[in-house]
Formats: structure tokens, C-alpha cells, sequence
């Protein structure tokens, strides 16, 4: 019987203690609907660029989101990867809504690896063959997962640990588990790393983490993927998790956190202008920009969102025409102010 070895260090525990913190304001903050949708569509642009740049997908973010707004059929594997990636995200919660069982990660694998295997059988089937981990241009290895007639039986115990025995655990720690177990036992032949950011998504999703679909690790591990792989392979020397789990509950609290400075700018934006006024993502920067700096011109505009001179001369008559914010002045020394 599977059972998780660890320790509750005091990192640990003032991780949950700041997560629990920061999802309770997340969840009694109140935005508008367009706000909300926003955050949930960027949360999940962001995720199938971050999950997929971190196996080498080679789709900048502005590609990405250009990809997924458009509507775009994908030409290329790398499109197809984002695009698949984005589309289970997208329907996560269709896979189960309780338990997670071996169709729910098999489901899963499938419709992440659509069109993208050499192999087109092993689309949502375990492997049969052995896998090594490691650099192939140097033929280092790194890691060998388990004998893949092994891989039905560890993912059977696992799940019944999953299904049976988490119930006095918080959710993160519940996640991150299943996360590092999944690449540990590396089931698949190919699309292991992001069956596993996905499956721990569910899992925080089952058990109402998900706070309101604006939630993404992924862009954690990005950041430093080499600090990503390292906590993965501290448990693999004596399969002690600890460590992993400082790194992941240290990734869930940057996450939250970034979620809870954004909802409460977003709030804050709302309480402060008239309710019935919706502003878009941009307009927000804008007026946020000119309560830190008081009067602006358009090139500040220009230089804060990388856009050109007539989109941001279009913003700004928006936020003209809804008397919130006032100019002075003429052509390229026209400034402004908050109304």
C-alpha cells in the first residue's frame, strides 16, 4: 500500500497558513463579471504557455494568447501541444468531479498528446516499454522510472491512497504529492510532466481550490526550471517528499499571491468608479498608472503596455468619454490627469 513519507516543517506549515490566508481573501473579494472572466481566461493562456514552454515548447506567451483569442487551427506541433493543453485545462473539470481514477488520467493523456506521438496507440495508454530520464546529447540519466509492468499496479496504489486516505490532508499537500508521484512513476511514454501539472489542477479543483479558475503553478516552475527539476529529484534519492513540498507550497503561496494582489487592484478599481462602468484589463493599467504618477502622457501609455501610439490614444478617449480621467494641453504635449 502506497503511503507518502514527509515531514510538516515549519516552512510547510507557514506556507498553508499563508495560503489559507490569502484564498480567504481572494474568495470574500467581490469584482465585476468582466473582470472575472478575464482573470480566468488569462489564467488559462497562461498555463498552456508556462506547462508547455517547460517540456521546450518554443511559443513565446504573446504567441499563445494570439493562437488561443484567434481561434487558430494549429499548423505546427508546437500549436498543437499549446492548443491541446489549453482545451483539457479549459474542460478540466469534465474528467471527474469526485475521485480521480485511472480512465480520469488516461482521458486525460489522451487528449493532451492528440496528433502530437510518433505513436499514435499510446495516446492514453500506459507505456509498455522502459524510459529514461536524462540529457540525450550528453547521455547523461538522471532517473529511471519503474519497469512499465510495474507502472498499473503504482498508479492502482496510488490512486487508492489518493481515494481513501487524504482526508485529513490540505489540499495543496494532496497535490503536491500526486504530482511528484506521477512524474516519479512516469506512466506514459511521452507527456508525463504535463499529465501531472494537469492532474493536480483536479485535484485542487475537486477538493475547491481552484479559487474561481484564477489559479496557475505553472508559471512558478517556469521561472526557474532547473529549481523545478531539482525539488522533483530530492524525494527520488531516499523518497522522502519533504523538500518538494516546501517547493511546491512555496510555488502555490507566490501563485495565490499573485491572484490576491490582482483581485484586490481589481476590486479596488471597482468600489472606487462607478459600478455600472466596465473597464477592460488595459484601461485599469492606465488608471492605475496615473494614480501613481498623477499625469501622464501617451507615450507613457506606449512604454507600460508595448503598444502603438493610436491604441493607446484609443484607450485613452475611452476613459475620456467615461469622465475619468481629463487632459491639458495639445498634440505630443497633451497630458493627463484623473478626472
Amino acid at each position: 500500500m502506497y503511503e507518502p513519507k514527509f515531514t510538516f516543517t515549519n516552512k510547510i506549515v507557514n506556507y498553508i497558513a499563508k495560503i489559507a490566508s490569502a484564498k480567504e481573501v481572494i474568495s470574500h473579494t467581490k469584482i465585476i463579471p468582466s473582470y472575472d472572466t478575464q482573470l480566468k481566461q488569462d489564467a488559462l493562456i497562461k498555463s498552456s504557455h508556462y506547462s508547455t514552454s517547460i517540456e521546450g515548447n518554443p511559443l513565446n506567451l504573446d504567441e499563445v494568447k494570439t493562437l488561443i483569442n484567434n481561434n487558430q487551427k494549429p499548423t505546427t506541433k508546437a500549436e498543437q501541444e499549446v492548443l491541446n493543453y489549453f482545451n483539457v485545462l479549459n474542460h478540466l473539470n469534465d474528467y471527474s468531479d469526485e475521485i480521480i481514477t485511472k480512465d480520469t488520467i488516461l482521458s486525460v493523456h489522451k487528449d493532451l498528446t492528440k496528433d502530437l506521438l510518433r505513436d499514435c496507440k499510446y495516446e492514453g495508454k500506459f507505456r509498455d516499454t522502459p524510459v529514461v530520464i536524462g540529457n540525450p546529447h550528453t547521455g547523461e540519466v538522471n532517473y529511471v522510472p519503474p519497469d512499465s509492468y510495474k507502472v498499473p499496479y503504482l498508479i492502482d496504489e496510488l490512486l487508492d491512497w489518493l481515494n481513501n486516505s487524504t482526508a485529513e490532508l490540505y489540499p495543496v499537500i494532496i497535490a503536491g504529492i500526486l504530482h511528484y508521484e506521477l512524474v516519479r512513476i512516469h506512466p506514459f511514454i511521452d507527456g508525463n510532466g504535463r499529465t501531472s501539472r494537469l492532474m493536480a489542477t483536479l485535484i485542487l479543483s475537486i477538493h475547491r481550490f481552484n479559487i474561481n479558475n484564477y489559479f496557475t503553478l505553472d508559471e512558478y516552475y517556469n521561472q526557474d526550471r532547473q529549481a523545478y527539476t531539482a525539488a522533483l529529484n530530492s524525494a527520488d534519492k531516499n523518497n522522502d517528499l519533504t523538500n518538494w513540498l516546501e517547493y511546491f507550497c512555496q510555488g502555490v503561496l507566490y501563485s495565490i499571491d499573485q491572484v490576491k494582489s490582482e483581485v484586490l487592484n481589481l476590486s479596488k478599481i471597482t468600489s472606487r468608479y462607478d459600478r455600472t462602468i466596465e473597464l477592460t484589463p488595459n484601461e485599469i493599467s492606465v488608471l492605475n498608472l496615473l494614480e501613481e504618477k498623477e499625469i501622464i502622457q501617451n507615450k507613457d501609455i506606449q512604454k507600460m503596455l508595448n503598444i502603438s501610439p493610436q491604441a493607446s490614444y484609443k484607450i485613452i478617449q475611452k476613459l475620456k468619454n467615461k469622465k475619468l480621467i481629463k487632459s491639458t494641453g495639445r498634440g505630443r504635449t497633451t497630458k493627463y490627469t484623473l478626472a
